[in-house]
């Protein structure tokens, strides 16, 4: 498995068999780091980044007709990241990331540049300070897909912020936009999420959801009236929420909601 490990002031490279890493030197006056990586072919790439406050911006490429995926998980650092993903045409790119961060703000914009180039992105993440994420996608392709799925649960001091963004302009057909959102806010503080589509093409299949809220009263009566109790029950709804669709760091998730929900 290639890998990318993030601690301290080091950027660690373990493997990185089908992709052409460069590591450049951080910039002087704000400190930002980048990560340049190309595709080559179809492989997988793990990102880490653990107990470390830092400042990266990431390129990345995928080749025409490769299939990669991406896994990343962030943890207890201060995180300040930017990712460009520029996908030639028929490949795809597959992205799952988990953050348990102190304070994570993050901008992604994605270019789908080549015709039938395909993304899923999945994020989950347990917020308890500030986190933000912002999502620049641009279709400028024929017959280009993307689906993006923000989940987050906001507990303590959180503040948790989606802006998901979708352009296709005139001419480019064929696409399929999805955005999906959910936040279950476990606190008095402000969540909010910004679901935005801009389309100036009628041949296009745009779809987006976004909801605030809890946990519903009935569910946790149903399980708390089968004798788990009120934090089982919480731990349980939880995973089912923030588990779905993850493959590489289930267990890892698993792990985080149980130290949070006992």
């Amino acid at each position: 498995m290639n890998k990318i490990i993030i601690s301290g002031e080091d950027i660690k490279i373990e493997n990185h068999d089908g992709i052409e890493v460069s590591i450049g030197e951080a910039s002087k006056f704000l400190n930002v780091q980048s990560v340049n990586l190309k595709f080559l072919k179809d492989t997988n790439l793990v990102i880490e980044a653990n107990e470390v406050d830092v400042k990266l911006d990431f390129y990345i490429n995928i080749l025409a007709g490769v299939k990669a995926n991406i896994y990343e998980y962030k943890c207890k650092g201060d995180y300040k990241f930017q990712y460009k993903y520029y996908l030639e045409e028929d490949c795809f790119l597959n992205i799952e990331k988990i953050n348990d961060g102190k304070e994570v703000k993050e901008m992604t914009v994605i270019n789908l540049n080549g015709e039938r180039a395909r993304v899923n992105f999945n994020l989950k993440t347990v917020s308890k300070t500030y986190e933000k994420y912002n999502f620049l996608v641009y279709h400028n392709a024929n017959n280009t897909v993307s689906n993006i799925v923000n989940n987050g649960v906001n507990i303590l001091n959180g503040e948790l912020e989606f802006n998901v963004s979708g352009f296709v302009s005139n001419g480019i057909t064929g696409c399929d936009i999805n955005q999906s959102a959910r936040i279950i806010n476990m606190t008095e503080n402000k969540c909010i999420i910004k679901p935005n589509l801009f389309i100036d093409e009628e041949d296009v299949v745009a779809n987006h959801s976004a909801l605030i809220g809890t946990f519903s009263s009935d569910e946790i009566f149903y399980l708390m009236s089968r004798g788990i109790s009120k934090e089982e029950s919480f731990n349980l709804l939880t995973k089912g929420f923030l588990l779905n669709g993850v493959t590489y760091y289930k267990d890892v998730l698993g792990e985080i909601i149980n130290k949070y929900w006992r």
